[in-house]
């Protein structure tokens, strides 16, 4: 509706009164939000409010009893709360003994800064998929993200901060998350969870103009200054000319106005990830159960995931240690014959060899890491594949590792050593040792090669043979041998590679023909 004054003549009166007469207003249509550039600055920040308790949820140590996380041990206070303990009124900052008067045996646990801080630069990791300029603020609990140039990508601004929110909240993180051409309007966005995405200063101007002053960060006493002259709104400071701000406030206040509307920029440093990745919790409490191992070592392996994305990354072992008391832990390590990195290719295999494994003694925390990084590539076949890919058994392999160990699965790779029984050697399934330079040697080509091979063992002389050639060798050595090799079947059907030693005349077994 739209309020109209209109006049109406009173007769006698000689003058008109004023009437208020209601008139509808046609709403104006609203103009769409402009696209943001591909290539012009865009800043999405990350806050993380609760990211302490977010780290426990990772070890499936959310409770629903009220939890409460305190810090300064000389005058214990609550840092954060879960649900449960802020519906029966816990809040940050209330002292820890009030917080105990409202609540019936709650969780009491210590915030440990560090390990917010580990989490955070974690994530930062994280979040180098969708842009390569990536600023965590560890003392705030945020990541700032320069997404302009990644618009195009991930099919504009929108679409991208879905993107962003889903991953964080796959890995068990509670992000706000605010979308601005500056990175001080981001940051403000983002803590009061603003939906609004302003690309542009006019567009800026209008979204902070609502906002109350005690939003901006800025100290208690220049805000209720503030307010002593009648501003209490973000659009009253605007309207001011910043000669005047200055010469009553100093230079503080100006600058951040002029970092809110991008007028004075902030260059903000890039976050370079470790070269070897590892990732750690720690349990509020002691486990003695492999079986409770599983859900933090998913989590662990999901982070995993996102940073080798990130970095375009995947690797073909892992190291995991479980943490004891006192600084011990238990090292194992797991390979496979094909480099990956999705969780799925790595969870199976972790199940299979923790369930194999008695603990020692119980596990206050776990660290994973991937020693060492392959390029993200076409797979290389590994044992019982074909090297143009048409078969592919290194799945089976590598569960058939974490089953039986390491040492239990082997591949042999050939030598050009002229006696059989050394011309073959050992080897892991995920090595692919060079081809020996040159041909086959004359003697390979004359005696072949047996499917099995076993130790040299005396053997009756056989009966009918098909005789396959003399092997001399391994006088330059001192060890001189001649063997005239054959192939006799043995009773039960066998093929038997056997051969006669021209020194005693003895015939050997060395191994069975395929």
């Amino acid at each position: 509706m739209r309020v109209s004054t209109g006049a109406r003549s009173t007769p006698g009166s000689g003058r008109d009164d004023p009437q208020l007469t209601l008139l509808p207003l046609a709403s104006p249509e609203r103009a769409p939000e402009p696209e943001p550039v591909p290539g012009q600055p865009l800043w999405l920040a990350v806050h993380l409010p609760h990211l302490a308790l977010d780290a426990l949820a990772q070890t499936d140590s959310g409770s629903s009893k009220p939890l409460i996380l305190t810090e300064d041990p000389a005058r214990p206070r609550v840092h954060d709360a879960n649900r449960a303990a802020r519906q029966a009124g816990v809040r940050p900052g209330m002292a820890l003994a009030d917080a105990l008067a409202v609540l019936n045996a709650p969780i009491v646990l210590d915030y440990e800064p560090e390990a917010v801080r580990r989490h955070l630069l974690t994530l930062a990791a994280v979040l180098l998929q969708f842009t390569d300029h990536v600023c965590p603020e560890a003392g705030q609990q945020r990541v700032l993200l320069e997404v302009g140039r990644s618009l195009r990508l991930f099919r504009g601004a929108e679409a991208l901060e879905a993107q962003v929110r889903y991953t964080l909240r796959r890995l068990g993180y509670t992000p706000r998350i605010g979308t601005a051409r500056t990175p001080a309007a981001a940051r403000l966005l983002a803590r009061l969870r603003h939906p609004a995405r302003p690309l542009d200063r006019d567009a800026l101007r209008r979204t902070l103009a609502p906002l109350p002053l005690t939003e901006l960060p800025l100290p208690a006493a220049d805000i209720q200054a503030l307010h002593g002259i009648g501003l209490e709104r973000i659009g009253d400071l605007l309207r001011l000319p910043r000669q005047d701000l200055t010469l009553r406030y100093g230079t503080q206040l100006p600058e951040l106005i002029d970092r809110l509307l991008g007028d004075l920029p902030e260059p903000l440093p890039r976050f370079h990830p470790p070269e070897t990745p590892a990732f750690h919790l720690e349990f509020d409490q002691e486990v003695s159960a492999t079986g409770a191992l599983r859900f933090p070592l998913k989590r662990l392996l999901l982070q995993l995931e996102h940073t080798l994305r990130a970095r375009n990354h995947r690797t073909q072992g892992l190291e995991l240690q479980l943490l004891h008391r006192g600084g011990t832990a238990t090292r194992l390590t797991l390979e496979r014959s094909q480099p990956g990195s999705r969780v799925e290719e790595w969870l199976e295999l972790w199940n299979i060899r923790l369930s194999r494994l008695e603990l020692p003694v119980p596990v206050r925390g776990l660290r994973l890491a991937a020693p060492q990084l392959l390029p993200a590539g076409d797979d290389s076949n590994g044992l019982f594949s074909s090297r143009d890919g048409s078969r592919d058994e290194s799945g089976f392999l590598a569960r058939l590792r974490a089953r039986l160990g390491d040492d239990a699965v082997l591949r042999f790779a050939p030598t050009l050593h002229p006696l059989p029984e050394g011309a073959q050697e050992a080897c892991s399934p995920d090595a692919f040792p060079a081809p020996p330079g040159g041909a086959a040697t004359p003697a390979q080509h004359v005696v072949g090669a047996a499917l099995w091979l076993r130790p040299l063992q005396p053997a009756s002389p056989p009966g009918p043979l098909d005789w396959l050639g003399r092997l001399e060798g391994g006088w330059w050595a001192g060890d001189d041998q001649r063997r005239d090799y054959a192939i006799a079947p043995d009773h039960q059907g066998r093929l038997c590679w056997v051969f006669r030693d021209l020194r005693t005349g003895q015939w050997q077994l060395q191994g069975f023909w395929g």
